[in-house]
């Protein structure tokens, strides 16, 4: 089994989510402002991108957010009721994915919440984000992404040029 499934409660102050895991960027030193100086343009973010190691994507707001985690690529009838997606990649080279505020990035810290962590074997992973609006109609109130996680034998040839969005258009 690659990961049990998980649901986590992500409170933003940003505008964005970031995936990594520890031992993929055990080289950054803590407190190093990775966010100013490797995060803040949109072709340094796409280079974090296809490399795997530091995946994030803009949501448009800040707020709370439910990440439902699960295995595998969505099905037909989840993409029909979340129709907002992006599929990202990501190098996990320990038994951890930890998902951060993007802010958090500007005082790097390899030690986060456990709640904030996803037990996963180590591998390369396709990852398919899926949204919708809130029923409220305001981006970050409650909002629900799921995080489908399928994994793969290598790293997957990302095509991308800036910052992932998944923004549901109001």
């Amino acid at each position: 089994m690659i990961f049990k499934e998980k649901d986590m409660d992500l409170v933003l102050d940003g505008m964005g989510i970031v995936f990594y895991s520890p031992e993929t960027n055990k080289n950054i030193p803590k407190g190093y402002d990775f966010f100013e100086e490797e995060y803040q343009k949109p072709e340094d973010v796409a280079k974090h991108i296809k490399k795997g190691d530091v995946v994030g994507f803009c949501t448009g707001t800040g707020g709370d957010f439910i990440l439902k985690f699960r295995e595998g690529y969505p099905k037909e009838e989840l993409l029909a009721e979340y129709p907002v997606s992006i599929r990202l990649g990501i190098d996990i080279q320990d038994d951890k994915l930890c998902v951060i505020d993007l802010f958090w990035l500007s005082d790097w810290n390899p030690e986060i919440p456990e709640e904030q962590i996803v037990p996963i074997d180590p591998g390369y992973y396709h990852i398919t984000l899926c949204t919708r609006e809130p029923d409220s109609g305001m981006l970050g109130d409650e909002q629900t992404i799921f995080v489908y996680l399928d994994k793969l034998d290598s790293m997957p040839k990302l095509e991308c040029s800036g910052v992932p969005e998944l923004i549901p258009q109001e």
